[in-house]
C-alpha cells in the first residue's frame, strides 16, 4: 500500500521512479522490435545510462567514455555466452 497525501505519494514508499524507467524503456527499445537476447543486456545498459543522463548533454559525456576505454576491455563485455 502507498501511503498519499493530496494525490502524491509521501515520503519514500512510491514506485514512480522504476515505473518511469520502464516507460522509458519500453518506448527506446519499441523501434528495435525485439532485441537479441544475447545482446538485451547491452540495451538495457544502454537505456539505463540514457534515462540517467537525460537532461544532459549526450554526446560530450559518450566522447569522454569512449576516450577513457579500450576496445580491448570492451571485447569481453559485448558478447556473452549462454
Amino acid at each position: 500500500m502507498i501511503r498519499k497525501e493530496k494525490g502524491r505519494p509521501a515520503g519514500r514508499d512510491h514506485i514512480n521512479g522504476i515505473e518511469g524507467f520502464w516507460s522509458h524503456a519500453k518506448n527506446w527499445l519499441y523501434m528495435y522490435r525485439g532485441v537479441p537476447r544475447q545482446y538485451f543486456h547491452l540495451y538495457l545498459a544502454e537505456v539505463c545510462y540514457r534515462f540517467n543522463h537525460r537532461h544532459e548533454n549526450m554526446q560530450p559525456l559518450l566522447f569522454k567514455l569512449l576516450k577513457q576505454i579500450s576496445i580491448q576491455e570492451l571485447r569481453p563485455i559485448l558478447v556473452r555466452k549462454g
